[in-house]
């Protein structure tokens, strides 16, 4: 609920693993084999998909640390809306090579949003300000 700062309890959960290790732990349990790393964890890796859902958990955890965090399911999704100073700031991960403007419907609708990206360089999608991820994440720490 964007206008009252708080989740919407009867909207369903999102979940995540806070840590890509317990993911590839889990999955090596419930999967055993003999090398799980070459095996399992290194084509999770080379899987974009699975790359941009690792990735996008790995930031939620570093928000969350800092600031309440909540995620935006209705036209579309938004990975992170975080609270700070009495404040909502949508966030979109984005660790893909292309974005769809599907993609992008729900985070378009607000002025304070921002997309942290794979790319090196800070700059603008659709009006919405762009910056590379490990920067964003450096900023969010050092802060």
């Amino acid at each position: 609920m964007e206008d009252k700062l708080a989740a919407a309890p009867k909207k369903a959960r999102k979940l995540i693993f806070s840590d890509p290790f317990i993911f590839h732990a889990v999955r090596a349990w419930l999967n055993p084999c003999h090398d799980p790393f070459d095996q399992q964890a290194m084509p999770v890796l080379n899987d974009s998909d699975w790359a941009a859902r690792l990735t996008e958990a790995c930031v939620v955890t570093h928000y969350r640390r800092k600031f309440p965090t909540y995620y935006i399911k209705a036209e579309g999704e938004v990975d992170i809306a975080y609270i700070d100073k009495n404040r909502f700031w949508p966030v979109e991960i984005k660790w893909t090579k292309q974005l769809r403007p599907k993609e992008l419907k729900q985070i378009s609708k607000y002025t304070n949003s921002l997309i942290l990206t794979r790319s090196k360089q800070i700059g603008e999608i659709r009006n919405i300000p762009t910056m590379p991820l490990p920067l964003a994440l450096l900023r969010l720490c050092s802060s």
